[in-house]
């Protein structure tokens, strides 16, 4: 008997429980700024990209900020 075809469980992204959706920017503090990598130069560090200034950043993902509802 045939075994009927897998399909694979979708990925859940391991940075997402830990990351505000979005981060206030370092450059003109706005807050129109969205995830556009979960790991940046270091594993610690997730890059956000501002819609404001149009400026991409680090930000530090255990740095205790609070989280999200």
């Amino acid at each position: 008997m045939a075994e009927p075809p897998r399909t694979p469980a979708p990925s859940a992204d391991p940075g997402d429980d830990l990351l505000p959706e979005s981060a206030p920017c370092p450059f003109c503090d706005g807050l129109q700024t969205h995830v556009v990598n979960p790991f940046g130069g270091q594993l610690s560090v997730a890059q956000y990209w501002c819609r404001d200034c149009r400026t991409a950043f680090e930000f530090i993902k255990w740095d205790d900020h609070p989280a999200e509802a």
